[in-house]
């Protein structure tokens, strides 16, 4: 039995998810020490709690589910997969390639890819033939959301499609 080749995944920068992080951490640090300074104050437990509730608590649930976002791309045996959701089996994709700004996807059907697809995203055979008409492709990712240039993500992708 023959190995597969490994999985390429396209990953998102993420300077943003960093800066969120420590400024959630600021945030909630400093409503621990609103409280600690002065607890018996009605306005800073107030204002503390609500600090260390929601920079705290819900900026820790916001990083997480944004870093099982930051996958926008992957490629396997099967295909490529959507980090939203969707899959594209490599006998459904045309071309891949890029621009100077942007990593493109061109599909021969868009059946398994709408079947597979969350209706959340909003992708319709519409859609897809609007965004090809536009920009040359059905799906694209601008090159701020890759961890790579939109060339080498191109030709990663491409290399792991022949490997299949």
């Amino acid at each position: 039995m023959t190995e597969s080749a490994p999985v390429v995944k396209i990953v998102s920068p993420r300077r943003a998810l960093v800066f969120l992080g420590i400024v959630c951490m600021l945030f909630a640090a400093m409503g621990v020490v609103i409280i600690a300074l002065a607890p018996t104050q009605e306005m800073n437990l107030i204002v503390g709690t609500l600090a260390i509730g929601f920079f705290g608590v819900g900026g820790g649930i916001a990083l997480v589910g944004q870093l099982r976002k930051s996958v926008p791309l992957r490629a396997d045996d099967e295909g490529l997969r959507l980090g939203g959701g969707g899959r594209i089996p490599w006998e459904d994709v045309d071309r891949i390639g890029a621009t100077t700004t942007a990593l493109g996807v061109r599909m021969r059907r868009f059946d398994t890819f709408l079947a597979t697809v969350p209706k959340s995203a909003g992708h319709t055979a519409e859609s897809l033939r609007a965004a090809r008409a536009q920009t040359g492709w059905d799906l694209a990712w601008e090159s701020r959301l890759l961890d790579r240039s939109p060339g080498d993500a191109a030709r990663d992708l491409q290399r792991r499609r022949r490997s299949s």
